[in-house]
């Protein structure tokens, strides 16, 4: 089952518009990652206070939430993909309406997912690539 609170790490780069160039501008950043239910083939995945430092500044995004991605079960793996268009809080909102799309794999409580978020005001495409590990839920909580 895909449901559940991931933890583990994002390593982010930034493409230019045109390029097949990869700038790392985040390397093992440790975050959480939720998937919840919205169908019995669709879960949200959300992100919460995304942040990146580019230029000496900290850019807080607020969170990444993509609130559809349609799930294939298969054997012992399940993968999911989604896109939506996002605007961002904090002092990401200058950069308008990004669009947004996603893939992950969840295979024995491991998660790897790709999160790329096109940012035309910077003509760049942000690229972070997670891999994280399900966490086991308390006893006594919903």
């Amino acid at each position: 089952d895909v449901i559940g609170t991931y933890w583990g790490n994002l390593d982010i780069s930034m493409i230019p518009d045109g390029s097949d160039q990869e700038i790392v501008i985040g390397d093992g950043i440790e975050k959480f990652i939720t998937l919840s239910q919205v169908s019995n083939t669709e879960v949200k995945i959300e992100l919460k206070e995304f942040e990146l430092f580019i230029n000496q500044q900290i850019l807080k995004f607020g969170d990444i939430v993509v609130d559809k991605c349609e799930v294939k079960k298969g054997e012992g793996v399940s993968t999911f993909t989604g896109q939506q268009d996002l605007t961002f809080e904090g002092n990401a909102a200058a950069l308008g309406t990004c669009a947004t799309s996603i893939e992950g794999t969840v295979q024995s409580g491991n998660a790897t997912m790709n999160i790329q978020v096109k940012v035309p005001a910077l003509k760049q495409t942000v690229k972070v690539a997670f891999s994280g590990v399900k966490q086991v839920e308390e006893s006594g909580k919903d």
